[in-house]
């Protein structure tokens, strides 16, 4: 396959006139399109039409899609049904998430993840499972159902580690909550990256988190505590520290612009992660689903409870790179490291997947001028093309 006639964005900068050749799964070559030419005939290619060809979306915060909500609806379907919608919009990786909940429920999902990772979805690749939660703070809770809430545990952690396969990617937990720094150690070595969220945590109990093996903030600004002068809390210390990145919902609604441009400023491009916390009508024209028996209402381009609580997003991958090149003039190479290489860095697929590199995953998404997707590759396959059903 020959991806061709467009802007390439790479390690080394910005190709233009470029061309990414693959074989099988792999890309085999980056550069200028008229070099690349020269080494024979191609038996598929695939034309940018001047517009953009950029490493695959992937992203690590994937609650529901489609219509379809695992936690709700914990089945391998529904996943696949989520694989194939966010492709859609140029992400080729992702981390199904699973959210608070009763164990068993939290137990069927992990396991429809691990089930559905080994198989093929027609959409993006399922990279095993995000857990978010149990182990929270009850007051930092947000959409979380705080009667599901557990103190943080090896034994839960051992039974969710065997359910996964052994797959478990990133978990979201309060590192104040006792035992939570224990439960952090043993998570990194699992290989579990461990990411701290709904959380109330001071500055001290953050800082013992990152010694004790923590290196993202999940959803920054939301659900955790913020910062004043005395006291920088959770949030103070995400930004004031260079050991935490932190992942970002860029859609303007679940962190305001100036914020969004108080994070880029202070964590670097290299410092952010862009996810999408999407909910069920991602993807779709629904307006409501349920939630523990709630009825969660999609509006203003975000999702709610009956109570005005914030209850996930209606974003995409596309969209977020897209707000953040709009809404704080982020340059577009940086926009989709924050969409690509940084994510993939944060779980530890960085050396197979990320970049437009030689030896990489054929995961590759292909965009307009204005960074609309086109042409969703994953694994060297056309997994969706604009415009066709």
């Amino acid at each position: 396959m020959l991806i061709h006639g467009g802007d390439a964005y790479t390690p080394d900068g910005l190709i233009h006139e470029a061309a990414v050749l693959v074989e099988g799964e792999e890309i085999v070559a980056v550069g200028l399109e008229a070099q690349i030419r020269s080494i024979g005939v191609f038996d598929v290619e695939v034309d940018a039409h001047g517009g953009v060809i950029a490493p695959g979306f992937i992203d690590l915060q994937v609650n529901g899609a489609g219509g379809r909500f695992l936690t709700e609806d914990p089945t391998v379907e529904a996943v696949q049904e989520m694989a194939r919608t966010v492709a859609r919009y140029g992400c080729t990786s992702f981390l199904p998430t699973v959210i608070t909940s009763s164990f068993d429920t939290m137990l069927s999902a992990i396991r429809a993840v691990h089930e559905a990772s080994g198989r093929a979805t027609n959409g993006a690749r399922v990279l095993s499972v995000h857990l978010e939660g149990p182990f929270i703070n009850p007051q930092a809770s947000g959409v979380h159902n705080t009667a599901f809430i557990r103190p943080p545990s090896l034994e839960d952690l051992d039974i969710f580690w065997e359910a996964s396969g052994g797959g478990i990617k990133l978990m979201t937990l309060a590192p104040e909550m006792p035992g939570a720094g224990e439960l952090i150690r043993v998570a990194k070595g699992y290989g579990i990256a461990v990411s701290v969220g709904h959380t109330r945590a001071d500055y001290p109990q953050m800082m013992e988190a990152v010694a004790a093996g923590a290196g993202l903030a999940t959803h920054l600004f939301n659900a955790m505590g913020g910062l004043t002068a005395r006291d920088p809390g959770a949030t103070g210390a995400v930004l004031a520290s260079p050991d935490f990145m932190a992942s970002l919902i860029a859609d303007g609604y679940h962190v305001h612009p100036a914020m969004m441009e108080l994070a880029l400023r202070t964590k670097g491009p290299g410092g952010l992660v862009l996810v999408t916390d999407a909910m069920p009508p991602m993807g779709t024209d629904l307006t409501e689903f349920s939630l523990y028996g709630e009825t969660i209402t999609a509006r203003d381009g975000a999702c709610f409870m009956a109570d005005g609580t914030l209850a996930g997003s209606l974003l995409t991958m596309d969209k977020a790179v897209r707000n953040m090149r709009d809404l704080v003039e982020t340059p577009v190479e940086d926009a989709l490291r924050m969409a690509s290489f940084n994510p993939a860095s944060v779980i530890g697929e960085s050396g197979a997947r990320g970049a437009l590199e030689i030896g990489k995953a054929a995961d590759i998404v292909v965009m307009d001028s204005d960074l609309n997707v086109a042409t969703t590759i994953v694994g060297g396959r056309v997994v969706y093309q604009a415009g066709e059903a």
